[in-house]
């Protein structure tokens, strides 16, 4: 073999390394998909930090900004999480919409749909949303997934004041053959910010 063939071959051969790696890296890189239906794990869902206070639900499948122009109240986000919460093997749906009031009593709403032959069915109880204030929460709502799906929700009435401590109440909503259903509610104590509950 000359040293014209041998330098041609060895030039080849690094370009295909080349070639090769260029392709794994553009193939490897994560891909953003806004509305993934695929049946994600219950662990992806389960918030381990127990300083801060969460709803449990985390890595939304898609997020959507709205502009309020001239502070103008209404949603301004919605996030969705496409999760199979009946284990029938398909991912259902957690709508969860942010409404902005332009003051410290804005809220989150949220809103959940069984996947019944690839048509979304709207199973949400009254009144999921959050009551939120500048100086405590009167209402909060957590989202569990292990060993079963269920919505613990803590909430209060309103004293005198935002602020004014009152008896906190727990409700809790659990799934039975594809309908929510609910736990009485139990009494726990006088608070003013019922995260505090969780």
């Amino acid at each position: 073999m000359n040293k014209t063939n041998k330098l041609v071959w060895i030039i080849s051969v690094v370009l295909l390394c080349l070639l090769g790696f260029i392709f794994y890296k553009i193939n490897s890189k994560p891909t953003i998909n806004q509305h993934n239906k695929t049946v994600v794990s219950y662990d992806n869902f389960f918030d381990n930090d127990e300083n801060v206070f969460s709803d449990g639900l985390k890595n939304p499948n898609s997020v959507t900004t709205y502009d309020l122009s001239d502070y103008e109240p209404g949603i301004s986000e919605k996030s969705i999480y496409m999760i199979d919460i009946n284990n029938d093997g398909k991912a259902d749906r957690i709508t969860k919409s942010f409404f902005e009031n332009w003051n410290a009593h804005s809220y989150y709403e949220y809103k959940i749909e069984l996947n019944k032959n690839g048509k979304f069915v709207d199973i949400t109880p009254k009144g999921l949303r959050t009551v939120s204030g500048a100086d405590c929460d009167l209402q909060q709502i957590k989202f569990v997934f292990k060993p079963k799906f269920k919505i613990i929700m803590i909430y209060r009435n309103l004293g005198a004041n935002w602020a004014e401590p009152t008896l906190a109440k727990k409700r809790i909503f659990f799934l039975s053959d594809d309908k929510i259903n609910v736990t009485d509610d139990e009494p726990l104590r006088t608070i003013c910010d019922v995260k505090e509950l969780f």
